[in-house]
């Protein structure tokens, strides 16, 4: 394997992360915070061309296998894809699935979360199909929650660390229910890696991981948990759209400010 091949990746990726801190004014991924603070609001940006660059060095060093690493890869890039176009030209005059489909249906106009949301549909669609193609409950269990756990993420991305800690809860919840045996844990290593390094920045307030990181590191976990947990598809189902039914009507945050103990929990992940 050839030095070039193997740095190639990398230095793209180290590039990407130059270009995007350079124009991130332009782009307009320079945001108040909830402390009104400007900061990048998307660092997802910049953590998912590490990751695979990352992964793809493995994959060619044999340390990954070929077919892991293109599903995860290909389901995450067309995640991140569609993230970073509502990151750099989305608004939020709109928000939730009702209004942004109330907007297409009544009023004839796509927003970019509107795009996201069908984009990501078919993304997952296609990831379940690719798994579990010849069983159609299985097939529809696994684009479910590839969808519900990727925008789950975008949800909780509100507050410093709260959408990096239930990325965590996720794969370590998963883990445990599976006694470690994770498919393709180098992978799940990898992303959770890069997902700790950055959340670090997260945490304190500095950056946010914006709808490109959500909806990539979203997509990670929901595939870590069809592959690696098929019989937990349905309570992970379960969960993640309480999360969002809850969220069409109810702020989190006022939920989590009400709870005595999930405020606590809540204080723990970063600045407040």
């Amino acid at each position: 394997m050839s030095l070039l091949a193997i740095s190639l990746p990398i230095i793209t990726a180290i590039l990407c992360h130059v270009l995007v801190l350079r124009f991130s004014p332009r782009l307009g991924l320079v945001k108040p915070n909830f402390q009104k603070k400007p900061i990048l609001s998307s660092y997802g940006l910049i953590a998912f061309p590490y990751i695979a660059a990352v992964i793809g060095v493995m994959t060619l060093l044999q340390r990954v296998q070929w077919h892991y690493a293109r599903l995860y890869l290909s389901v995450m890039t067309a995640m991140w894809i569609l993230g970073a176009i509502d990151d750099i030209f989305g608004n939020r005059d709109v928000g939730g699935f009702k209004g942004h489909f109330k907007k297409l249906l009544f009023e004839r106009k796509l927003t970019t979360g509107a795009l996201k949301a069908l984009g990501g549909g078919v993304v997952a669609l296609l990831a379940g199909w690719s798994i579990y193609g010849p069983n159609p409950v299985k097939w529809l269990l696994a684009s479910a929650v590839i969808a519900l756990a990727a925008n789950t993420l975008n949800l909780l991305d509100l507050r410093p660390g709260r959408a990096v800690a239930v990325l965590f809860c996720g794969l370590g919840v998963t883990c445990i229910v599976e006694l470690g045996h994770l498919i393709a844990p180098s992978i799940c290593a990898v992303v959770a890696v890069f997902a700790l390094l950055f959340g670090i920045a997260d945490s304190r307030g500095r950056a946010m991981m914006g709808d490109s990181g959500s909806n990539a590191f979203g997509a990670a976990l929901g595939l870590t948990i069809v592959l690696s947990a098929p019989m937990w598809m349905l309570p992970a189902i379960a969960v993640f759209a309480a999360i969002h039914i809850y969220s069409e009507k109810h702020s989190i945050s006022a939920l989590i400010e009400r709870n005595r103990v999930l405020r606590a929990i809540d204080r723990c992940l970063g600045v407040r």
